[in-house]
């Protein structure tokens, strides 16, 4: 598929010396999305490339970019959204200091969506970036790393859930060791957070099999009173809430920014 779009290529210089590579695509309005992809993804992705022309043409302007470890941008801690919001904020200084842009609504998908919520719980009181986040759009945010990991055991192997689980000692000992990371690190992040601020719709698939419906609806919940929860009950497999019913999708994210730019 050809999706011609004409985007100015830009290279931001992040605090620690690594470059994020993103994508600056204007458009006739002062309503700017950026776009999150997911893991192992990048913003050349056909699946990103899709979101972004359909974003584009309901009117938004976009900025995408490419995670640190992904696609064109440069290598830095991977800690599954935690620390990445650093690559959302310094993203968001260049638009306030180079692009005129005051105001952005945040899209994410899976790695994406979890950084998305993060970039808005770690903003709530202190804001750490002059741009406005006015709304969060989450597509199927992860909650526990540990829970899903145990879960794709149960599917793959021999064992039933409740003998996956008894592995979760020794598989955050070995991915301590191995990865310097603690895979209960997500979910503490979020119990450690206070209610998001920031309007914010959590996407949920029913048939995911990679992330759960289940762990969509604990972020949903542990958000609180600003985010609303959307199922897509037609959807089988991780990243098909789009395709399975782009126009209640487009419909339902053009109507949460709409109103929320309009203020």
């Amino acid at each position: 598929m050809s999706y011609k779009l004409e985007f100015e290529e830009i290279s931001i210089n992040a605090p620690d010396n690594r470059t994020i590579s993103a994508w600056w695509i204007p458009n006739q309005s002062n309503k700017t999305l950026l776009v999150l992809h997911g893991l192992r993804s990048q913003k050349s992705d056909e699946q990103t490339l899709e979101y972004i022309r359909a974003f584009h043409e309901l009117g938004y302007s976009i900025a995408a970019i490419d995670f640190r470890n992904h696609g064109k941008s440069g290598s830095g801690d991977f800690t599954f959204g935690i620390d990445e919001i650093n690559d959302v904020y310094v993203t968001l200084d260049y638009l306030y200091e180079f692009k005129n842009v005051t105001k952005v609504g945040i899209w994410g998908f899976s790695y994406g969506a979890t950084t998305a919520v993060f970039s808005g719980t770690s903003n709530n009181s202190n804001p750490t970036t002059a741009v406005e986040i006015v709304g969060i759009f989450s597509d199927t945010p992860y909650y526990s790393l540990l829970d899903m990991l145990t879960t794709q055991v149960a599917r793959r192997t021999p064992l039933t859930l409740f003998m996956a689980d008894l592995l979760k000692p020794g598989i955050l000992l070995m991915t301590q060791l191995l990865y310097g990371f603690d895979f209960n690190a997500v979910e503490q992040q979020y119990l450690s957070g206070k209610a998001i601020d920031i309007p914010t719709v959590v996407v949920g698939c029913t048939n995911d099999a990679t992330v759960p419906l289940a762990q969509t609806i604990s972020v949903h919940r542990i958000l609180g009173d600003k985010a609303k929860f959307l199922e897509f009950e037609n959807c089988n497999a991780h990243g098909d809430a789009y395709e399975s019913d782009p126009v209640r999708y487009k419909t339902e994210l053009n109507n949460h920014f709409d109103q929320l730019f309009a203020h």
